[in-house]
């Protein structure tokens, strides 16, 4: 059975129930471990001082933040009686999805009732429906405190945990060489170009190969089977192909892609 990865009380106004969290997305990368090589003996990872190179244990080792060229030592008991914090979910407004950029946004998660809140959150589930909008929420997650968004999906609500402001770095942080000014001809023909793969998206059309195909390996590894041999696949002359061979023309200057005028 899935465990909850948080608990305690989502609030609007006046209006409290009980909820869980439970993670919307799981990792299907094979589970790795480091072995000795001579005798594939499971490695354990140990903790040691730095500075005599004695092994720790979990009591031996405190937090600190780094501050001014020293560490400050901080207990758990001090983090949460200085931070002060509404644990629970609060919501801080309602607003449209559109406002929010998708760069803001983190982790999914599925926000479930607890027990004595199927009620409420019967309730508000057929309200976040009706106005079709969703919730700015804050909460203290994992010892952090968070911004999230709740809305409707799929027929429960769901949860996700957005970035503050000044974890998204600028757009100046990433670099880019001047861009030379493309032609009307250019962005007539390149536009033609995408509406070629303008199609409707389900996320199921898409399998993550690199995976299935390292199942395949362990699978087969571990069988005393042989392996495949994976060869390179070359485009095939497909129109898709054709139209990205004429872009590549066009980029290259070639007069006549020019004038043949579309794709």
């Amino acid at each position: 059975m899935a465990r909850a990865s948080w608990k305690g009380y989502f609030r609007i106004g006046n209006v409290v129930m009980p909820v869980r969290l439970y993670a919307a997305t799981r990792s299907i990368t094979p589970h790795f471990i480091q072995l000795h090589a001579e005798d594939h003996s499971p490695v354990q990872c140990i903790t040691v001082c730095m500075k005599d190179g004695e092994e720790l244990k979990d009591g031996d080792i405190v937090r600190a933040a780094e501050y001014d060229g020293t560490y400050v030592e901080l207990s758990e008991d001090e983090l949460e009686r200085q931070a002060g914090l509404e644990r629970d979910i609060v919501v801080r407004q309602i607003t449209e999805s559109s406002e929010i950029n998708p760069i803001y946004y983190d982790s999914p998660y599925y926000l479930v009732p607890d027990k004595g809140g199927e009620l409420v959150y019967s309730i508000l589930r057929r309200a976040f429906e009706k106005v079709n909008k969703i919730a700015i929420v804050t909460l203290l997650f994992y010892g952090r405190e968070r911004i999230g968004a709740v809305s409707s999906f799929d027929g429960t609500l769901r949860f996700q945990l957005i970035r503050f402001h000044d974890e998204i770095l600028p757009r100046s942080d990433a670099p880019s060489p001047a861009l030379p000014q493309p032609s009307p001809v250019q962005i007539s023909v390149a536009s033609q170009l995408l509406e070629r793969y303008n199609l409707a998206f389900h996320p199921s059309d898409y399998r993550n190969q690199q995976i299935d195909l390292l199942n395949e390996l362990v699978e087969r590894k571990a069988k005393g089977l042989p392996l495949k041999k994976r060869e390179y696949i070359a485009e095939s002359t497909t129109p898709e192909n054709e139209v990205i061979r004429k872009m590549k023309q066009m980029l290259k200057g070639d007069p006549q892609s020019l004038q043949d005028g579309a794709l």
